[in-house]
């Protein structure tokens, strides 16, 4: 009997006696998606599966998406990527992450979830910082929303990065860009299984907003990701090794927290990523 607790933040559940190296029920598999659809993050503890069954397992949430930038995926598993901080990565490979996004924001066909297996933890940093961006919404005055409702904001990797501090993430060559060109998505969009509305991307790639003035727009994208990352909305997950944090994109920016090389096998990171597109096979 798998048993949900609440996470030490404003959202998110950690999810304990679940073994998905032995499988996931149809029953408890409805059960995980409804819990991450009310609270935008699933931290599944004690995991111990291997990359076959947490690829089998991805698989359930959607279709993986084989990410633009064909460097980062790991070897012989291409939906999969290497995140981390082992020997051979350059500064701007540890943190690519770095700064607040949402995944494949910068592609038409978007990423509902996105998951991270830690297979090894650092001592010290190697956190990820996740904001709700439902409730930032909803907590909007209604001038506001009468104001964005509407209003599309346009996209492209990275665009973003390097602002306000945080890090900037490698540039895509001529062939990945061509893969990826600037898309629209609406600044207020409703999530695909639930309907309910959030704030989408308001960060990371969204760099104007179409028909607005440069200025303008530039300025309305900033106001609402400090908007969006108020403490009030804030959730940091110090990763222990076993841990499978999955979270709602459609619903959520998140940031990785900076991280150096590792001087010892204690302050090395690896995680494998997966993110998907389109929605959980119980709701096909």
């Amino acid at each position: 009997m798998i048993r949900y607790e609440k996470l030490n933040g404003p959202f998110g559940r950690s999810v304990h006696g679940l073994d998905l190296a032995a499988g996931v029920s149809y029953e408890t598999f409805r059960s995980l998606t409804k819990v991450l659809y009310d609270h935008r993050l699933l931290v599944l503890k004690n995991q111990a599966c291997n990359v076959d069954e947490y690829l089998q397992f991805g698989r359930l949430w959607g279709t993986p998406i084989r990410h633009v930038v064909d460097t980062s995926r790991m070897p012989d598993y291409p939906d999969l990527l290497s995140v981390g901080n082992l020997p051979g990565k350059d500064d701007l490979s540890r943190n690519s992450a770095a700064f607040w996004h949402t995944d494949q924001a910068y592609e038409a066909d978007v990423a509902t979830a996105t998951m991270l297996y830690a297979r090894k933890v650092p001592d010290v940093g190697g956190e990820t910082r996740l904001v709700d961006t439902k409730a930032a919404y909803d907590d909007l005055d209604v001038s506001i929303k009468e104001n964005i409702a509407g209003l599309t904001a346009i996209h492209f990797y990275g665009a973003m990065s390097g602002q306000d501090g945080e890090r900037r993430t490698r540039q895509l060559t001529g062939t990945q860009a061509a893969r990826v060109p600037p898309v629209p998505h609406p600044l207020v969009r409703p999530h695909t299984v639930t309907g309910e509305r959030a704030l989408y991307a308001v960060a990371g790639t969204a760099f104007t907003i179409d028909g607005m003035e440069e200025e303008k727009a530039n300025g309305l994208i900033a106001e609402l990701k400090a908007h969006c990352l108020q403490d009030k909305y804030l959730y940091e997950h110090k990763y222990a090794v076993g841990d499978i944090a999955i979270w709602d994109t459609q619903m959520t920016l998140h940031c990785a927290t900076p991280i150096g090389a590792p001087t010892r096998p204690e302050s090395e990171r690896l995680l494998w990523r997966i993110s998907v597109r389109g929605k959980p096979s119980i709701y096909q």
